[in-house]
């Protein structure tokens, strides 16, 4: 018997590392006009990314339907083996809830779905950790357990170029996002109880870096774990980010880097930088 570990494409978990760990990857819908495309499959982040900048179309996610997360799952049940299915966050997406339909359509017991209530490389900590817990001879409950344990300390901030992909994404107002542009804010968001909010408001990249600092120094992370140096689609961003949280002290031993896919990056835009981690 096997245990697997089930995510989707909002993991933004790259398919190599996917491989490498055992993970099965669900993926997203993204639409741009008429074309529909599958996210990480016939999408990659730098197109989507081009695809943002050319302006065309107004992309628009859509979550994985329940046969999308039941093939997989009765592949589970033919070979009598369990799975653990950690989805993006339920106030964000449906993926969750399609994943629990694709459960009651297999019927079939040892199958646990965790609503991650976070997104991106949030959720790949959480898989990641499963992988871990797997790999050490834990059984899918006991898995589900752990994992549905942490992941109220996962936490995600970043400082993003512009309120105009959330105000599209129907996540602020035309008002709110209106002033932003007008006054040159620069936004600071967080993920909180699963779902995207603007957490400050800065004059300018500078200032907005430094309200970041102070929220991660705020919120210590937890060194036992890996945490992610989140980019949309400037890595260089997180190169000049980093060297100021070493100034602090606040930099992540096990430090990975992760950019920003099509499905969060939907609705944050390029130009974004932040870190997701597990709080201590």
């Amino acid at each position: 018997m096997s245990i697997r570990i089930i995510t989707d494409s909002s993991s933004d978990l790259a398919p190599a590392d996917a491989k490498r760990l055992g993970v099965e990857l669900v993926s997203m819908s993204i639409q741009f006009g008429e074309r529909s495309y599958l996210d990480g499959v016939d999408l990659e982040k730098a197109q989507f990314y081009k695809l943002l900048a050319d302006g065309k179309d107004s992309p628009s996610t859509a979550q994985p339907a329940p046969t999308d997360f039941l093939n997989p799952l009765e592949a589970v049940r033919a070979a009598g083996d369990e799975a653990v299915v950690i989805t993006l966050s339920s106030v964000l997406s449906g993926t969750y809830q399609s994943a629990l339909i694709a459960k009651d359509m297999c019927d079939y017991g040892p199958i646990y779905v965790v609503d991650s209530l976070s997104a991106t490389a949030g959720v790949q900590i959480l898989a990641e950790y499963a992988c871990k817990l797997r790999d050490q001879g834990l059984e899918a409950r006991e898995i589900a357990e752990k994992v549905e344990a942490v992941k109220g300390r996962i936490r995600i901030f970043a400082v993003i170029d512009t309120l105009e992909y959330l105000r599209r994404g129907g996540r602020l107002s035309n008002l709110q996002a209106g002033l932003g542009t007008v006054t040159k804010l620069k936004p600071v968001i967080a993920v909180r109880e699963g779902a995207v909010v603007v957490v400050g408001k800065s004059f300018g990249t500078v200032a907005a870096t430094k309200q970041l600092l102070k929220f991660l120094s705020e919120h210590p992370i937890d060194q036992d774990f890996p945490a992610f140096a989140l980019y949309s689609d400037d890595k260089s961003r997180v190169d000049d980010f980093l060297p100021k949280m070493e100034e602090q002290g606040i930099l992540p031993q096990d430090l990975r880097f992760c950019s920003i896919g099509p499905t969060i990056g939907t609705h944050i835009g390029p130009g974004a930088v932040g870190m997701a981690y597990i709080e201590q």
